[in-house]
């Protein structure tokens, strides 16, 4: 059980790392080659923590090697994009000015019903509505309707809103968040001087948000 366990922590570090350096990526959005490189290393890193007969290296050799054929290829379609025809799919458009166009259809091998559904969750109800549907490379069909088919903006009714900028976590559970800290431009002590004005403590708050506009947002903790 020992050994288990202690196989099982070291091929988790490894895949921990693996996964940092390929970038985070959810499936859904994975390239061909992104895809088969997190089904091997899932299966290899398998292998060691079901039969103890196998060495660890057995594991983490392939691991590093898929890593670094992922990071080369990376670095290959950076310098040279003319070569991901090669290993990688380019976007298919589907619809076209509110045309549908079948052969295009047909080349990815989507039926209409899978496309009438994504038209769905995009908030179309039918295909005269769309200016383009475009399959990407992830997978993911993008949906652009026609011009006045799109809700309206604050540009289009002459309306000037004002933008707070990105939100940055400072504090989480009473936990300081360097990260946020940083973003927000505030320092421990300017933070702590800020709290004491509001008569709060660290440990009273859940989160704490200060916005590149310089808006802050506290929610306190429930109190028991």
């Amino acid at each position: 059980m020992t050994t288990i366990f202690i196989r099982t922590i070291i091929i988790y570090a490894v895949l921990l790392t693996a996964m940092r350096l390929m970038g985070k990526r959810q499936i859904g959005e994975l390239e061909i080659s992104d895809l088969i490189t997190t089904l091997l290393i899932s299966e290899i890193a398998s292998l060691p923590i079901t039969d103890t007969n196998i060495p660890v290296s057995h594991a983490i050799i392939p691991i590093i090697i898929l890593l670094t054929l992922e990071v080369t290829s990376s670095v290959m379609l950076v310098k040279f994009p003319n070569i991901k025809k090669y290993i990688s799919t380019r976007p298919t458009t589907l619809i076209k000015n509110g045309k549908l166009l079948p052969r295009q259809m047909q080349k990815v091998r989507l039926t209409a019903d899978e496309l009438i559904s994504e038209l769905r969750q995009n908030g179309i109800l039918g295909i005269s509505e769309v200016q383009y549907a475009i399959l990407e490379q992830n997978g993911k069909i993008s949906v652009i309707p026609k011009p006045k088919n799109r809700p309206l903006t604050a540009k289009d009714m002459n309306v000037t809103v004002s933008d707070s900028g990105l939100y940055h976590i400072m504090i989480e559970n009473g936990q300081i968040s360097e990260h946020g800290l940083s973003e927000s431009g505030f320092t421990r002590e300017k933070l702590d001087a800020f709290l004491a004005g509001k008569g709060l403590s660290r440990k009273d708050i859940y989160i704490m948000m200060r916005s590149d506009a310089g808006d802050i947002e506290i929610i306190k903790k429930e109190k028991k």
